[in-house]
């Protein structure tokens, strides 16, 4: 990360979230279990942290705009960065988009155009527009310098970490929710930067019927879904980001010494992504959209119990 645009523009714009224990978790797993409370930033969701660093290295290299695609949470994060930065935002969102989101973005000052039936098409849309008024295109997942600022997820764990252990304790494993990637991009990066990659898995959760990842790495290449089944909607993307992809492969062959990779991708279903909403809200009073509990459900339970890859996890460090 460029600390000095960041400083330049006041700092980032997203907030240092709470890392909090899981005493329910923690008691289902076996193993001490923490919660990354990223629903907690300002625009709602982890996306400001690589947006709004996407963003500001924008502004700062002289865009006198910005163009989202995203009626999800990427656009709340571009249309946040946006007002907070002075700078004239627009997001363009498919016609399924729900009336409450399109008030939202109007809410933080962004102009909405609703634009085709799918994402698909709000993004081609986006692209012809950026393009008129000569700004920066925020793409939802697939640009590296979005990785980057996600990657401070990493590096906030680490520190919270150190405090509660007292030593430098890699984490046994990181469960996350993937869509396009995005997310899986920075906290493989943040890993790399914080020296864990070699010693901290991954687990890469999806719902079937939007899991574009584990498809792929199934098939060692990239592939489309036909169509996006899942209620999980912030996954909801067709296909991963190829460069995003080519990490996964990478590290899905890589060993750890138990012949299982440092990408894990693992498949739940609505029912259970639901289901693991709803025990966060009983044990933690934090209620979460169905795509954080496809993570949540590789501990509280999938369609096949306990996520396989989080079985005889190495070291005593927790999982998060």
């Amino acid at each position: 990360m460029d600390r000095a645009v960041v400083r330049s523009r006041g700092g980032p714009l997203h907030v240092r979230t709470p890392l909090i224990i899981s005493k329910p978790m923690s008691e289902v797993l076996g193993r001490d279990v923490y919660l990354k409370l990223d629903a907690l930033q300002p625009s709602g969701s982890f996306k400001l942290r690589g947006i709004g660093y996407t963003c500001q290295k924008a502004i700062a290299e002289g865009a006198n705009a910005l163009v989202s695609s995203s009626g999800g949470n990427a656009g709340l994060a571009t249309a946040y960065a946006g007002q907070r930065l002075g700078a004239p935002t627009t997001v363009v969102v498919p016609e399924t988009t729900p009336e409450f989101i399109r008030d939202r973005l109007r809410s933080l000052g962004a102009t909405v155009v609703v634009h085709g039936s799918q994402w698909s098409e709000a993004h081609a849309h986006a692209v012809a527009l950026n393009d008129d008024v000569g700004g920066k295109l925020i793409h939802p997942y697939d640009d590296p310098d979005t990785w980057t600022g996600h990657a401070t997820v990493v590096h906030e764990i680490k520190t919270d970490l150190e405090a509660v252990y007292g030593r430098a304790t890699p984490p046994a494993a990181i469960v996350t929710c993937v869509g396009g990637g995005g997310l899986l991009a920075g906290i493989l990066q943040g890993l790399d930067e914080v020296g864990w990659a070699s010693r901290c898995p991954t687990v890469a959760a999806e719902t079937i019927g939007a899991d574009c990842l584990a498809t792929s790495v199934d098939a060692g290449s990239l592939r489309t879904l036909p169509a996006i089944t899942s209620v999980a909607k912030s996954l909801g993307a067709a296909s991963p980001s190829p460069r995003v992809l080519e990490m996964a492969l990478k590290r899905a062959g890589g060993r750890d010494g138990r012949g299982l990779g440092l990408v894990r991708p693992w498949r739940t279903t609505d029912e259970f992504a639901v289901r693991a909403c709803v025990a966060m809200a009983d044990d933690h009073r934090v209620l979460v959209e169905p795509a954080c509990g496809a993570a949540l459900s590789a501990v509280y339970g999938g369609p096949n119990g306990r996520c396989e890859a989080l079985d005889g996890l190495e070291g005593d460090g927790p999982v998060v």
